[in-house]
């Protein structure tokens, strides 16, 4: 009874995820905890399989590859992406402010300067050359309170993006998880991707399980993460490109 009402509850929820635009608030609560459902979702296929149930194992299974599909369109679960070059940047990212040099090194600075995406939500940027590049980092700080907000922050900062030549670094709470339907399009519109595995903390513990993971850093293809240490509330992020 407990693996039939528990595989139940899972396909009615995947199915509600799949029609959803993103309007539903009910299922924008199922979308922000789907990475934890997934993991429910192991537990159960290993429970079915322990228990000898092969048409449950198979159901388990078969919901867990189509939620994971739904997930990894757009993060990245477990493992951040692997260095591809010897070219290195590092970066440090503080929780709530910024109005901070987010460089730890010494580069030369083209520019840097503020955003103002909507009334309340802003973003630090600069932008450095490297190997005959312009490379752009923007620096960002999404709070909950003003997720109302989000959509035109987005849409703005889409914009920012776009009009950039060089490649673009984003480290940020973006205030939502990289499933999201609009981080969804963010990246599909701006062609970046999240070059992290998913972040179990909110700033101030270094791990919070039950936390919808909002943190992510975000960059071009060949963009990867060499190490990200978080010591208090300064996330330091060596990155090579």
């Amino acid at each position: 009874m407990f693996m039939l009402i528990s595989l139940m509850i899972l396909a009615v929820i995947y199915f509600c995820l799949w029609l959803d635009d993103g309007s539903n608030s009910v299922c924008n609560f199922f979308r922000d905890w789907q990475f934890h459902i997934y993991l429910y979702n192991i537990f159960l296929f290993v429970y079915t399989l322990f228990h000898r149930r092969t048409g449950y194992a198979v159901l388990a299974v078969f919901l867990m590859f189509l939620n994971y599909g739904s997930l990894a369109k757009s993060a990245r679960l477990f493992f951040n992406q692997e260095p591809t070059s010897s070219n290195r940047i590092d970066v440090v990212f503080h929780i709530g402010d910024q109005n901070y040099q987010s460089l730890v090194q010494d580069k030369n600075i083209a520019r840097q300067g503020k955003m103002e995406l909507s009334p309340n939500l802003q973003a630090s940027f600069l932008a450095f050359e490297e190997d005959n590049r312009l490379i752009t980092l923007i620096n960002l700080d999404f709070p909950q309170k003003y997720q109302m907000e989000y959509a035109t922050a987005f849409h703005n900062l889409e914009k920012f993006v776009s009009a950039q030549n060089g490649p673009v670094i984003i480290v940020g709470d973006f205030g939502v998880p990289s499933w999201s339907p609009i981080f969804r399009e963010f990246l599909k519109n701006t062609d970046l991707n999240v070059k992290n595995r998913i972040l179990f903390t909110d700033g101030k513990q270094s791990f919070r399980f039950f936390f919808i993971p909002t943190i992510n850093i975000l960059g071009f293809d060949n963009l990867g993460i060499e190490k990200l240490l978080m010591k208090g509330k300064d996330f330091h992020i060596r990155l090579s490109y």
